[in-house]
């Protein structure tokens, strides 16, 4: 990564979903370049075993246990970093988690779950922070989507969707806060080798009970093999969030990795031929 000029790293950084992942990664470049960081996670150990591996200024860490999924328990972790360090400059809303499973074979409260993490915890994160960015009239967020936000397929509509509703929300987001020098970045990662699917249960999740015409055991067997072949490094991931802080001119919407830029594409392509191959019908509804 490109040397970071002394004046950014004075800034304050929130990251969520930082005991493993992209998220850890991010924290552990952020602290030895010398940012300052609140890191939200459910597990405050894993995230303080990882950083005794490196060196950073001491006050420069707060680790705060939050359930995002929880508005009193975010409002308090938001209330206490700027507490600590006295002003937030960047958030990356970075937590989340997988869950494959066709429609019918997933309960609704496995559904519910997932939105209550992938996107409801993306709005209280906000809801929180937006009044501190509005004041100072400055700040960037990064929103973490992915690049099934973009793209669909069979027996994985529960983490799409709601990372759909994540790109939907950070595009309006982006509208609200642009008058205040507020910056919004939608990022779509692709598959990367971070233990998502494979070593971390709590990330990558099945159904209660399958039914077999579905053959999701199959997409299961499919996440097992490949993602840890995925081509995406997470610590240039977390070099590339870094950077993205610290420059001028900065996308609405960037795609991370080959996989994610191609199927995006694709899709996008994809819609434009379905739209003008029926826009005469389309627009047969007019007056």
């Amino acid at each position: 990564m490109e040397s970071i000029e002394n004046n950014n790293t004075n800034k304050t950084w929130i990251v969520t979903g930082t005991s493993s992942g992209i998220g850890l990664e991010l924290v552990k470049k952020l602290l030895k370049n010398g940012f300052k960081v609140s890191a939200l996670t459910r597990k405050p150990e894993e995230i303080e075993n990882q950083v005794k591996q490196i060196n950073f200024e001491n006050g420069n860490l707060l680790i705060v246990k939050t359930d995002i999924t929880n508005d009193e328990s975010v409002k308090n972790a938001v209330k206490k970093t700027v507490e600590k360090f006295g002003k937030i400059d960047v958030l990356v809303n970075n937590a989340g988690y997988g869950l494959v499973g066709s429609i019918e074979e997933l309960t609704d409260l496995e559904f519910r779950k997932i939105y209550d993490v992938n996107v409801f915890g993306v709005l209280h994160l906000l809801r929180h922070t937006t009044p501190y960015f509005r004041n100072q009239r400055s700040g960037t967020i990064i929103n973490i989507s992915s690049q099934m936000g973009w793209d669909n397929m069979e027996n994985y509509s529960a983490y799409s969707s709601t990372k759909h509703a994540v790109n939907s929300i950070t595009l309006s987001i982006q509208k609200e806060l642009k008058p205040f020098n507020v910056n919004v970045i939608l990022v779509s990662p692709g598959g990367f080798r971070t233990g998502f699917v494979v070593g971390q249960q709590s990330n990558f999740q099945i159904p209660s009970s399958f039914i077999e015409e579905y053959k999701t055991n199959s997409l299961i067997e499919l996440f097992n093999k490949y993602s840890p072949l995925s081509r995406g490094n997470p610590e240039k991931a977390a070099d590339l969030l870094i950077k993205l802080s610290t420059t001028d001119k900065l996308p609405n919407n960037l795609f991370l990795g080959t996989d994610s830029l191609t199927a995006a594409k694709k899709q996008l392509e994809s819609h434009l031929l379905e739209a003008e191959k029926w826009s005469e019908l389309s627009i047969s509804t007019d007056y």
